[in-house]
């Protein structure tokens, strides 16, 4: 008779305990939209093209976007033109900034490279000086090389993307850049406002461009900003994020986020600066590894 008091205490635990294994599932909410996150990435951030045409091919919902530099690019032209075909609007992008330069180049008495221009303006300070500028000259048989303008790229991109405003995009889009503040750097979010001017902003590098302001700078350069993963479940929690990384480093986030990550790492070695021009086998190859990334994840069940 003594014992019947522990068997009852016993059930009554065991009762409780499946109880609230059931609740905490129960609550357990499914994600409430799927959220493709971008990395940097200088040219190898180009796969990104190749990984959100995947997605799309696999009827995979892109609820919104998140990129930050490279991947701000490419994100910022899907998530303007979802219907569109990425690689033509990554063409017709570099056809304004060719026209861009070419319209100041002639107001200037030079003769520029677009593309060899482009190229350095996205490789995050990957090329010297001398290389950057050999691949000016190659990339468009200049003569002589003008100087590299973020305003120029802000501007034509700003034409391109017909002064599209953030909270106005079929895609809810969201891009990060770094402000100088009197206790150092801090990340702030693009979430309103220009597109264009995010995307420049994202993209600045004022080791590059010597009218790049200080006032906004690429956040390449911070771990956690690298793969925004957890700027991008701040900005929209209980999502399903898929992580495109491109770095060759893990994404840095803390585990107990409010999200499901599901981060696919893109192997790519160095990629040529002749990617940039869209066209080619380095550009068709550095696409095809974040098609060929997403297939496997897709493939394998890790999304």
């Amino acid at each position: 008779m003594k014992r019947l008091p522990r068997v009852t205490l016993l059930a009554v635990l065991l009762v409780a305990t499946a109880s609230c294994r059931r609740s905490g599932s129960a609550l357990r909410k499914a994600p409430e939209r799927t959220c493709v996150v971008l990395s940097v990435g200088s040219a190898r951030g180009l796969a990104h093209l190749g990984a959100l045409d995947a997605l799309v091919e696999r009827g995979v919902p892109i609820d919104c976007v998140v990129g930050n530099s490279m991947g701000a690019l490419v994100g910022s032209l899907y998530a303007s033109a979802p219907e569109d075909d990425l690689r033509t609007r990554y063409r017709a992008f570099l056809h304004e900034y060719e026209r861009e330069t070419v319209h100041e180049a002639k107001k200037r008495g030079a003769v520029g490279a677009a593309v060899g221009m482009l190229a350095v303006l996205l490789s995050g300070g990957a090329l010297g000086p001398a290389l950057a500028a050999g691949a000016l000259g190659a990339a468009g048989g200049a003569s002589s090389v003008p100087e590299l303008s973020h305003e120029r790229f802000a501007k034509s991109l700003d034409v391109f993307l017909r002064s599209a405003r953030i909270e106005d995009l079929p895609v809810p889009f969201a891009t990060f850049y770094q402000e100088p503040t009197d206790e150092g750097l801090q990340r702030v979010a693009a979430t309103q406002g220009p597109l264009a001017e995010a995307v420049a902003s994202s993209a600045a590098n004022p080791f590059l461009f010597e009218d790049a302001s200080l006032q906004r700078i690429d956040p390449g350069a911070d771990r956690v900003s690298a793969v925004p993963v957890h700027d991008a479940c701040t900005l929209f929690p209980r999502s399903r994020l898929i992580a495109i990384n491109v770095t060759g480093e893990p994404a840095f986030y803390r585990p107990d986020l409010d999200c499901e990550v599901h981060e696919i790492r893109v192997p790519l070695g160095a990629t040529s600066v002749e990617a940039f021009r869209g066209t080619g086998e380095a550009f068709e190859a550095t696409w095809q590894a974040g098609h060929d990334a997403v297939l496997r994840a897709l493939d394998d069940g890790g999304i």
